[in-house]
């Protein structure tokens, strides 16, 4: 029946008939409407339109208002995937079906045989001599699945009645496809996908340690194998794991190798947090930006929230992680993995971080950035995108809508004042999507911040014809055994100031160099300070002695003398406040750890400083002679008062000692 031969409704009333049931207008008013919604965008026949077919199929059934089919619930997950509504898990997680575990497991299984499952429908004709399957091809593969290859169907409802019917063709279209392909099972059938990745599983620190559950496994019957020393030797190890044998990754300490297909959903483990299941390219992110303890991070993209659990697990669940996401769903999702990790470090916070103010009082503290955007998800194996990608899904439009997303997002990181290093990740192999962005922001942000190489023992690096290509890292299910990955890490330089103003004129230089060795008289020299002063002094006893001036050997003489009587102040100080100068060494150790960063410009300025003294030396010596008089002239009334007031002193105890 077309549209143009009925209305809506009547159409509706004729597919229920057919059906064997009865229809009342409050009853089909659910399938009407979404039978409305159709109509504006498709035509043709409403038994061939996939919603409204199942809409009345489950009416017919007696299923509106309870648990759906599991089929039925596959066919739809199956068709939002090839209309790209969304991956397998966001699929799933929309339908209303109660089993998820299961279901997800019939749309990957159908997905992976999809070649296979297609040839036998079109050879049977199931579609065309079955009323029951709606024209549904989806709806058959997933019952031919579960019916030749799977486990058996499971409360199949009305829809057994199709494969008892057409059993016998079935069976010997599958056995000529045994008999072509070689092999003796449907299972081994060949399927869409070949790629089969070792299980990871990462231990969260923060509820036990890797040692605990190493020998949890190890009591259970598994068998820990040692790691190779070579990366390729780990790879062979790794694709011939037998079962119950496990060892430890190669480049990540919490991260522990199982065989492929490995299921973990009912160990106690995972159900108690103490071990997550977590891709190993997933857990890089984390590992190199590598928050301390105390940290004050900032997850960008944070739903679903496994970065930020493996962030919190590193940091020892100790400092603050402000994690945005713009969807509540996926903010309820982040937090109820946050509560089985034990994770109680993160502010959780729904807004879309283009608009968070990075200038304001909240997060002026914060020093790391995670930034792992939406992404085309085509490094994922377990995503089957080669299965389900047309022209229009992988357009270069879309990824230049990405590319324009991933950018802002990645440039407004910047923009936090103290932030000291700042990670990009995509689940994505496209360079659109990966080093085109990384060396559009790096061009803008350049004096600022440098790409750094990171893990510099790691196979695979950023594509070819890029500035920073080696300095990016790249994972793949050949080079690495995981999913397709991409990863850059941008570290703030150092000591940016001090180079201008040292390139501006030595004058501010010196003066800020007497200003240091001022503060330093003050609070005291350590031996490595004395042994700097001696050498300097012998120095410059050297260059008097080649000019052959008696008037700077007086000086220097003179400068000794002064250096001696300070000596003798900062004792008598030391002895008078010992509190008060463990608090200044306490500051002074302080300045001395980032002075130590500093090194290496202040050995330029000190060169650049002893060529100007030399030049300048000889003319300025009357100036020199009129400053050392003064300061002399200035330190005897010291000394007569420090020596005054040690006389006193000693008078006092040797009353004391009579009385």
């Amino acid at each position: 029946m077309s549209l143009k031969e009925g209305s809506l409704r009547t159409q509706i009333f004729g597919c229920i008939k057919k059906g064997g049931k009865t229809a009342t207008l409050k009853s089909t008013r659910p399938i009407y409407r979404l039978a409305a919604e159709t109509d504006k965008k498709m035509t043709g026949q409403i038994s061939t339109r996939p919603n409204v077919a199942y809409a009345i199929h489950r009416y017919t059934m007696g299923d509106m208002n309870r648990n759906s089919n599991l089929y039925i619930e596959a066919a739809r997950v199956l068709h939002d995937i090839y209309e790209k509504k969304g991956s397998i898990k966001t699929c799933v997680h929309r339908s209303s079906y109660q089993e998820k575990q299961m279901l997800t497991a019939l749309v990957s299984q159908t997905l992976r045989f999809a070649k296979v499952l297609e040839t036998v429908v079109k050879r049977t004709k199931l579609l065309e001599n079955n009323r029951l399957l709606w024209n549904d091809g989806m709806l058959a593969r997933v019952l031919l699945y579960d019916f030749m290859i799977g486990p058996g169907l499971y409360k199949p409802g009305r829809l057994k009645v199709v494969m008892v019917k057409n059993k016998e063709i079935i069976t010997s279209e599958f056995d000529r496809l045994l008999t072509a392909y070689g092999v003796n099972e449907c299972s081994e059938l060949p399927s869409s996908t070949t790629e089969a990745l070792p299980r990871y599983v990462r231990v969260n620190l923060i509820k036990t340690s890797v040692d605990e559950v190493i020998n949890s496994f190890v009591d259970k019957g598994w068998t820990l194998l040692h790691v190779p020393t070579d990366f390729s030797s780990f790879k062979e190890v790794c694709q011939n794991l037998d079962e119950n044998q496990f060892l430890r990754d190669f480049h990540l300490d919490d991260l522990l190798v199982f065989p492929a297909h490995t299921d973990f959903h009912d160990s106690r483990l995972v159900q108690d947090g103490r071990v997550i299941l977590q891709d190993k390219a997933s857990c890089l992110p984390a590992h190199i930006l590598s928050p301390p303890e105390g940290a004050v991070v900032v997850d960008s993209c944070a739903a679903p929230g496994n970065k930020t659990s493996h962030m919190a697990s590193l940091m020892g669940n100790k400092g603050t992680i402000y994690a945005f996401d713009h969807k509540e769903d996926r903010i309820e999702v982040l937090q109820e993995r946050m509560e089985g990790a034990g994770v109680s470090c993160k502010v959780a916070r729904c807004m879309d971080f283009l608009r968070v103010k990075t200038d304001s009082q909240t997060y002026r503290d914060v020093e790391y950035v995670m930034v792992d955007p939406s992404c085309s998800g085509s490094g994922i194996v377990s995503r089957l995108d080669s299965l389900t990608n047309d022209d229009a899904s992988v357009s270069q439009h879309r990824l230049g809508q990405l590319h324009k997303l991933q950018a802002q997002i990645l440039r407004h990181a910047f923009s936090f004042p103290k932030v000291k290093k700042i990670v990009y990740s995509t689940c994505s192999i496209n360079e659109e999507e990966n080093e085109q962005v990384c060396e559009e922001i790096y061009e803008k942000f350049k004096e600022r911040f440098k790409i750094k190489k990171v893990m510099k023992n790691w196979p695979e690096r950023g594509r070819e014809g890029y500035q920073k290509s080696d300095r990016y890292l790249r994972a793949s299910p050949t080079a690495t055994l995981t999913n397709g990955f991409f990863v850059a890490c941008f570290k703030r330089r150092k000591m940016k100031q001090e180079v201008g103003s040292m390139e501006s004129g030595m004058d501010q230089e010196e003066v800020s160099s007497e200003d240091d060795q001022g503060s330093q008289k003050q609070n005291g020299m350590d031996d490595e300070e004395k042994e700097g002063s001696k050498k300097r002094k012998k120095r410059k006893e050297k260059q008097s002695s080649e000019e052959g001036g008696e008037e700077l050997m007086e000086i220097n003489e003179k400068k000794e003398k002064k250096k001696k009587s300070k000596k003798r102040k900062r004792d008598m100080y030391e002895e008078e406040t010992p509190v008060k100068r463990k608090e200044e060494d306490k500051g002074k150790e302080k300045e001395e750890e980032e002075e130590k960063e500093e090194e290496v410009l202040e050995r330029s300025v000190k060169k650049r400083k002893e060529r100007t003294s030399k030049s300048s030396h000889c003319s300025d010596t009357n100036d020199i002679r009129d400053k050392s008089e003064k300061m002399d002239a200035e330190e005897s009334i010291a000394s007569v008062g420090t020596e005054n007031s040690t006389a006193e002193k000693h008078k006092k105890k040797k009353k004391r000692s009579k009385d």
